[in-house]
């Protein structure tokens, strides 16, 4: 299987800082954030699911992560971050 190569726009790391510094810079964002980058990396039609055309959601709790996929370049943009559930 090829792996893609997993990029978190500016405003998506922004929001992840953000989201760490609020939640008390809590071990289970950053687990939450390896672990989307892994699912990413490894399979992001298979760990995600469709959104709008062109856009993935992915869930890993407490955060969800819109992603844009390009599947002529094996590139996966992560777009946004959101806290859904701690």
């Amino acid at each position: 299987m090829t792996k893609r190569t997993v990029v978190w726009v500016a405003s998506a790391e922004r929001e992840l800082g953000e989201i760490w510094f609020a939640c008390g810079r809590s071990p289970k964002i950053n687990k939450a954030s390896h672990q989307i980058d892994r699912d990413l990396r490894d399979d992001a039609i298979l760990h995600s699911d469709p959104l709008a055309e062109g856009l993935r959601v992915i869930e890993r709790t407490p955060l969800r992560a819109v992603v844009e996929l390009n599947e002529a370049d094996m590139l996966v943009r992560v777009l946004s971050l959101s806290v859904v559930r701690m």
